[in-house]
């Protein structure tokens, strides 16, 4: 059963969502996600509660990595002509804090990586990208095996076979 459904401001209630210390990520979901959705930047799911009040919820787009950014064992899978590597960027995940610390966020998260499986499948993308916000994020985004670029705040996970095994999915 899928926790998320997208985003529609016609239904979802943001009026509470307060994710704490971020406030560009609250921010966001209250002012840039519908705008962003109607125009095809990025796509908002959202996570709510009986009352369509939205208490968590993730973006995904599509992104590339330059090449100068690639992993080498992406890199050989590269052809020449390539400027980047296709990838799905998870560009924003936030829970509103009197759900934090009850493991939504982790939930949020493999729903996410699955949505991003599931597209691999169907467009040329090998890649997940992540921009943590912070080190808590960082550390977040490791348990799910994300690895730090060298050359910028970017994490990335390679998509390949043995990822839905990983995670338990279907």
């Amino acid at each position: 059963m899928r926790m998320t459904e997208p985003f529609n401001p016609k239904k979802h209630t943001r009026t509470a969502f307060d994710c704490g210390k971020h406030k560009s990520l609250t921010n966001y979901l209250k002012l840039q996600a519908t705008k962003e959705s109607k125009i095809g930047l990025a796509k908002t799911h959202v996570h709510t509660d009986n009352e369509h009040n939205v208490l968590g919820y993730f973006t995904l787009s599509s992104s590339e990595l330059p090449r100068e950014s690639v992993p080498e064992e992406l890199l050989k899978k590269l052809p020449e002509s390539y400027s980047g590597y296709p990838a799905i960027l998870i560009g924003r995940l936030a829970i509103t804090q009197s759900q934090q610390g009850f493991g939504l966020g982790g939930e949020l998260m493999v729903e996410a990586i699955e949505m991003c499986i599931n597209h691999a499948e169907t467009i040329g993308t090998r890649a997940i990208l992540v921009d943590p916000i912070d080190e808590d994020a960082a550390s977040f985004y490791e348990k799910f095996m994300f690895k730090r670029l060298p050359d910028s705040n970017r994490m990335v996970l390679h998509i390949d076979h043995g990822l839905r095994a990983h995670f338990g999915l279907s």
